[in-house]
């Protein structure tokens, strides 16, 4: 009964702590993830992997020093997600949007190759969301054996080519700033990587003009891709 009491005053504490953390500063804790998951939550990007820190701490307008916890995180950022590594004090997340990730395993270059990997095939029973379920639960299980599958990339949004290439350790294909390795013709990647990128910016600049997160996040999801 003793362990149950200090577990309730634990959990009030922190909602407590959380609720102190006014709109603007709540914002600015979040600027990083809230940027780098505005493509996923407008269907552009498929997912993205992230590492969140368990506690992000500062101090409020009041002077107090205050943590939004994980778990809050979450919450706030309102995206489907599986954590891939969970540290002491910080976890290897997958944020995904569920139609454009199940879209993009479910594409027959993904799938085969995915399946060739160890992966749930695709099958005439079932629908994207149930084979979506599957791969990730799988994922997991890899992640748990070797920290970071390096399949990843074709969850993330990646072209095939890039990740198998990587993979295989093949000679890269020169790029100029380019947020991930290149093998093969460049074009593809390129125009994914100015995707991504345009994305980004504009998430940032819509950050910059919102007052809060919720409006924020109801201005990003206005955008949702076509």
């Amino acid at each position: 009964m003793l362990y149950f009491a200090n577990f309730l005053r634990h959990i009030r504490y922190m909602r407590d702590e959380t609720n102190r953390i006014d709109e603007s500063h709540r914002k600015e804790l979040l600027k990083f993830l809230l940027v780098k998951t505005a493509a996923v939550r407008q269907g552009i990007k498929p997912a993205e992997l992230l590492r969140v820190r368990h506690c992000y701490s500062g101090v409020n307008a009041e002077g107090l020093r205050v943590c939004l916890y994980r778990s809050d995180i979450y919450c706030i950022l309102g995206l489907d997600y599986v954590e891939l590594n969970v540290q002491e004090d910080s976890s290897l997340v997958l944020f995904y949007n569920p139609q454009t990730l199940a879209a993009t395993l479910a594409e027959p270059r993904n799938a085969r190759w995915l399946a060739r990997m160890g992966y749930p095939a695709v099958t005439s029973q079932g629908g994207n969301a149930e084979l979506l379920q599957r791969m990730l639960a799988h994922l997991v299980n890899q992640a748990a054996a070797c920290e970071l599958p390096h399949e990843v990339g074709v969850f993330i949004g990646y072209p095939l080519k890039d990740v198998a290439g990587f993979m295989q350790r093949i000679p890269a294909t020169p790029v100029h700033h380019g947020a991930w390795r290149v093998y093969g013709g460049a074009d593809e990647s390129l125009r994914r990587m100015r995707l991504y990128a345009k994305a980004e910016a504009n998430a940032a600049q819509v950050l910059d003009r919102s007052r809060g997160v919720e409006e924020f996040i109801n201005a990003i999801s206005a955008r949702k891709a076509s």
